[in-house]
Formats: C-alpha cells, sequence, structure tokens
C-alpha cells in the first residue's frame, strides 16, 4: 500500500517539487519519534513480561507519549521557523506536519503494546489500515489537483486517522487504566530515557542525510535520494517485525529456550541478508522506474547502494532489539552514539562531494561500523546466535546465486526485466536460492551427522 502510494505521489509531483515534500516529512520523522523517546519500546517490553499489570503500563505509556510529543511538537515548530525561513512551501508543510507528531507518538505505542501481548496478527492489520489511510489520501490530492500543501493536510489527516485507530484498536486487548497516573507518569519518563536517547541517535541518523541533502543539493537530489530511502525503509523494519513475533515468548523463557530462539531468528536474518545485495544490483532501477517513472531513474543506482546498506541493517536491528530484549541497552548507548557520529561526519564531507551517491555510500559505512560495535555488545551480554553449519550453508547457496544470475544475464542474454517483468525474474531467483540453500544445508547435516557417528 504504501509503495503504491509513492507511486501517485511521486509521479504527479515530479522531482522539484518531491524533493520539497522529502525534505518536510524528513522533519517530521525526526520529530515525530522524539516525541515518544523511548516510551513504545519500554512499554513492549514491560507489557511482555510475566505477571505484567499491561493495563496499567499501557496508560502511563499513553500519558507519557501525549505529554512528550506535545513538547516535541512546538520544539519541531520553532526550530523549524527559523530553519526553514525564506522557504515558505516547505516551512508551510513543517508547521503543519508537526501538529501529526502527538497521532504518530500515539501509533507507535498502541502498535508496541499489541506486539508485547502476541498480536502480531492485530499488529499487522493495522498496519495494513493505516497504509490505506495513507494510499487514500494521497489519491485524493492527485485527483483534486492539490499542491503540496494539499498534500501536507492529507497527511495529517491520514496521522491522526491511524493515531486514534490504534489506540482504540489496542484498547480492545489492552484496556489502559490511569490509576497513580502522577508518580507512574515519572518512573515510566525515566525508566524510557535511556531507550529514548537510543531513538534520538537512530532517528538523526536515518534522516539527518536528507536534510543535509535538501539544504546543499536542492529538490532534485533529495527527492530522488528521499525514493530510494522509502523503498530501503522496507528492508529497515524487517529486524523490528521479527523481533516483535518473538518477544512474549523469549520475554518468558528460559535461558536455553532463549539460546534457540534467538539463534532461529538470527538463521531467518541472515538467510535474508546475504543474497540481498544481488537483488539490489540487478532490479534496483527496474523497480524505481516502476514505483516513481523514467524522471527517477538515477535513484536506481541509490537504491541499489542503500540495499546494500539494508543486508548490514538487517543484522544491526536484530542484534539491536535483542541487546534491549535482554535488558543491555546500558552499553547501547556508546554503540549507537558512534555510529551516528561517523554518519554525520562522513555525510557533512560526503553529501558536498558525491551528493545523493555520497549519503546512500555513507549509509553502507555507517552500518558497516554498527555491525563491528553490536556484535561486540551483544557478545558480551548475550550467548553467540552465530552457529556453524548454516551460516556456511547461506554463504554457499548465495555464491550458488550469483552463479545462476551470471547464467541467466552473461550466457543467457536474460536481462533484470522492466516493470512489472521484474518480478518473474526476482521469484525465479528466490527460488533458486532456497533450493540450493536447502540442499547445501542438507548436505552439512548429513555431513556433520555422519561425523559424529565416526567420532562415537
Amino acid at each position: 500500500m504504501s509503495l503504491f502510494a509513492l507511486r501517485e505521489a511521486t509521479r504527479y509531483f515530479g522531482p522539484v517539487q518531491w524533493g520539497a515534500i522529502t525534505a518536510a516529512l524528513s522533519w517530521f520523522v525526526v520529530f515525530s519519534y522524539l516525541g515518544s523517546p523511548g516510551v513504545a519500546t519500554l512499554a513492549m517490553r514491560e507489557v511482555a513480561r510475566p505477571q505484567a499489570d499491561a493495563g496499567k503500563v499501557f496508560g502511563r505509556a499513553l500519558t507519557a507519549t501525549l505529554v512528550v510529543s506535545a513538547a516535541a511538537a512546538l520544539v519541531a515548530a520553532a526550530i523549524g521557523l527559523a530553519v526553514y525561513h525564506g522557504r515558505n512551501d516547505v516551512l508551510t508543510m513543517v508547521l503543519i506536519l508537526t501538529l501529526g507528531i502527538p497521532f504518530m507518538g500515539l501509533f507507535l505505542t498502541s502498535g508496541s503494546v499489541l506486539a508485547a501481548r502476541g498480536r502480531s496478527d492485530v499488529r499487522a492489520f493495522l498496519d495494513l489500515v493505516s497504509s490505506v489511510f495513507l494510499l487514500v489520501a494521497t489519491v485524493v490530492v492527485v485527483h483534486a489537483h492539490l499542491h503540496v500543501r494539499g498534500y501536507a493536510v492529507a497527511y495529517l489527516g491520514y496521522l491522526i486517522a491511524a493515531g486514534l485507530g490504534a489506540v482504540a484498536l489496542a484498547a480492545c486487548f489492552v484496556r489502559p487504566r490511569f490509576q497513580h497516573l502522577r508518580t507512574g507518569l515519572v518512573q515510566m519518563l525515566r525508566a524510557s530515557l535511556p531507550l529514548g536517547q537510543f531513538d534520538v541517535f537512530a532517528i538523526v541518523y536515518a534522516r539527518a542525510d536528507s536534510v543535509m541533502l535538501f539544504f546543499i543539493s536542492g529538490n532534485r537530489a533529495v527527492a530522488l535520494y528521499g525514493v530510494a530511502f522509502q523503498v530501503a525503509t522496507f528492508l529497515f523494519s524487517i529486524p523490528t517485525l521479527l523481533s516483535n513475533a518473538l518477544l512474549p515468548e523469549f520475554m518468558s523463557a528460559s535461558a536455553d529456550r532463549r539460546r534457540f530462539l534467538a539463534r532461529r531468528a538470527f538463521d531467518v536474518i541472515l538467510t535474508a541478508a546475504l543474497p540481498l545485495p544481488l537483488f539490489g544490483v540487478l532490479f534496483a532501477r527496474p523497480v524505481v522506474i516502476w514505483i516513481a517513472g523514467g524522471r527517477y531513474a538515477a535513484a536506481g543506482l541509490l537504491l541499489a547502494i542503500l540495499t546494500g546498506a539494508g543486508a548490514l541493517a538487517l543484522l544491526n536491528g536484530y542484534l539491536f532489539q535483542m541487546a534491549v530484549f535482554a535488558g543491555a541497552e546500558a552499553g547501547l548507548w556508546r554503540a549507537i552514539a558512534t555510529v551516528t557520529a561517523v554518519n554525520l561526519v562522513a555525510n557533512i564531507v560526503a553529501v558536498n562531494l558525491w551528493s545523493a551517491t555520497g549519503a546512500a555510500s555513507v549509509m553502507v559505512l555507517s552500518e558497516a561500523t554498527g555491525l563491528v560495535m553490536y556484535w561486540r555488545l551483544y557478545r558480551a551480554k548475550m550467548p553467540s546466535p552465530l552457529g556453524r553449519r548454516y551460516p556456511l550453508s547461506v554463504l554457499v547457496a548465495s555464491a550458488g546465486l550469483v552463479g545462476c544470475c551470471w547464467i541467466a544475464h552473461a550466457g543467457l542474454g536474460l536481462g533484470p526485466g522492466v516493470g512489472i517483468g521484474v518480478l518473474p525474474r526476482a521469484a525465479a531467483l528466490v527460488a533458486a536460492y532456497l533450493m540450493l540453500l536447502y540442499l547445501v544445508a542438507l548436505v552439512a547435516r548429513r555431513f556433520s551427522a555422519h561425523h559424529r557417528s565416526e567420532v562415537v
């Protein structure tokens, strides 16, 4: 649904106007995540604990979200007036979108509570419905021939509907209670502060490049980067979806069961991460043209680079989430601060020299830095999720997939496809990869069993 909304909007507005919209949305996203700093993550972890008073936690989390997000909206508007002074279209959109910051906070907190209660199916339904709201709002803008300010108003309507709908849906499973609110509110805000620091660093790390591009390179550069980044965002969200589904059982499991769950989930992440850059190289440009049109074709290279960053982000996001669930967030502060500092310093240089291509390349550098930091922290706090047999099987199957691609695209002369023609070729490669992975893993398993029998 989000990709269809992106397709409608980018084709209607064009690179110049979409660049202004991307700048305003990036500003909104930064402050919307600051509007519930750590509250959603803390609420998810606390509600998932055995014997937790879920209603009381939910009530406190909603109140804390509203208090902090209202303050974040005021700060976003005040700073936006200074930063975007003289850029009237972007400034107007920023001021309109700041009204949606509290509703975005409610959406994040309510969705986290649903995941914590083991209702990832309901959370998935919530995400789908909210995406439909966005698509409807975009279609209204396109068919009414509205300007960028009209898009901001429609986007605000989507935020209000999504936020209130999320609270109503979550209340069907966990009824919020507001007893002893003053004391509980202070306690929750204090407990969420360390997690809130991570949110601050993470969102600055993810969106600072778009803001820099807008001021340094202009509308077109940020529009191209925004299209590529919005498609790549799907990859960045996968670890959270997986760990959220894992959380309820993980919090109540024994130590041995936790090790098993951590390793099996890491196997799933590794399966997707290793061959992902190859799919980016082959299909990034056709996908961008299919979504946004030929005017955005240059974003294909950016998406290919961001796909490589996304492969690393799959591993990083999983390690980060599991460390939080295990209560090891104290050590995460230094790791994410280092990654953010590397990202900002490198972007200052790369954006000035290479514009959007530099920003995408810096994302790869930042994720590689993060992988080193998060892996060291994870190993210090939890047993290693990395086995021996399965990761090697994934590596061998990925190498086999590269060979299949060479045969198909070089030997047989088959291109990656155009538009919807990408799908059958991508599906064929996925099928070939899974078949190779199954065969390699089966051989490895039998070899390991034979070796053990010889030792015995």
